[in-house]
C-alpha cells in the first residue's frame, strides 16, 4: 500500500466495547499517519445491516482509499495494523484479512477454537485452514471480519453490480442466507461474492487475534486444542489395541 493512501475504520458495536479493544484502536489511531476516517455504529440484532450502513457511510461520506473493518471483541495491536497494511495492495491484493479463531462447541470440555479462513472444498463447502505458514501472507476464499482490509474499488464493484430496485448503492454488500444447504454468514457471503467478481483474497497469519468468546481464544489455544485431540486420539486407539 502506498504511503498516501487513507484508510478508514469502520466498527460496530451494541454500545459497548471490551476494553482491551478501545485501548489498541487508542494506540493504532495515535501512531499511525494512514488513518483517515473513523465510522462507528451502535445496534444489535441483525448484524449484516450495521456493516451494509458502514460501508455506505465509507463510500458517501469519505475519500479514504481502504476500509478496515474490526470486530469489537478483539485484540489488535499496532504490528497487526502495519502488517495487514504492509500486505495490502490496490491490483494484487485488494482483500487482505487477519487470523481471528471462533470459538466452536463440540461437545469438549473447552471450546475448539478454529481459524477463520477458509478454503473451497470440491462440494463449494468452506473448509476452515487448520494448517498454515506462520507470519506469511496466503491465498483463502473467504474470511471473518475479525479484522479485514478491503479497497474502496471492491465496494464499489458491489455496487455496480446490485439489484437497483431493492439493494441500491446501501445494502448490496453483506447479506446473510442458505448457500449448499447451509446457511452462510454476511462476511463469509461477502467474500465469496468478491471472489465471483474476480477479487483474489489473502490473509496473513502473522496477524494473529485474540478473540473474546467464553474466555479469549486464539492460535495458542488453537495448537494446544490440536494436541489435545492428537493425544487422545492415540490414547483411544492404545486402549481399542489393548482390548484386541
Amino acid at each position: 500500500m502506498k504511503d498516501t493512501e487513507k484508510i478508514t475504520i469502520g466498527i460496530t458495536s451494541p454500545g459497548y466495547v471490551v476494553t482491551d479493544f478501545l485501548t489498541s484502536i487508542l494506540d493504532v489511531a495515535r501512531s499511525q499517519k494512514q488513518l483517515g476516517q473513523f465510522i462507528s455504529l451502535q445496534g444489535s440484532g441483525v448484524i449484516s445491516r450495521l456493516r451494509n450502513q458502514i460501508v455506505a457511510t465509507f463510500l458517501n461520506k469519505t475519500t479514504d482509499d481502504w476500509l478496515l473493518q474490526i470486530d469489537t471483541d478483539q485484540r489488535f495491536t499496532i504490528d497487526h495494523f502495519k502488517k495487514l497494511v504492509a500486505a495490502a495492495d490496490k491490483d494484487e491484493r485488494p482483500i487482505v484479512s487477519g487470523v481471528v479463531h471462533g470459538g466452536w462447541e463440540v461437545g469438549e470440555p473447552y471450546l475448539e477454537p478454529v481459524p477463520c479462513i477458509f478454503k473451497l472444498g470440491s462440494d463449494n463447502g468452506l473448509y476452515a485452514v487448520h494448517d498454515y505458514e506462520e507470519d506469511t501472507i496466503i491465498e483463502v476464499d473467504a474470511a471473518g471480519t475479525g479484522a479485514i482490509l478491503i479497497h474502496r474499488s471492491v465496494f464499489e464493484r458491489f455496487v455496480k453490480e446490485a439489484d437497483q430496485t431493492h439493494q441500491g448503492d446501501k445494502w448490496c454488500f453483506y447479506q446473510d442466507m442458505p448457500l449448499h444447504h447451509e446457511w452462510v454468514g454476511e462476511d463469509l457471503l461477502f467474500c465469496l461474492r468478491a471472489r465471483s467478481f474476480g477479487y483474489k483474497m489473502y490473509a496473513h497469519t502473522g496477524v494473529q487475534m485474540e478473540h473474546q468468546r467464553k474466555m479469549w481464544i486464539g492460535q495458542r489455544q488453537h495448537k494446544d486444542f490440536v494436541r489435545f485431540r492428537k493425544a487422545r486420539h492415540q490414547s483411544e486407539e492404545q486402549i481399542n489395541d489393548n482390548k484386541s
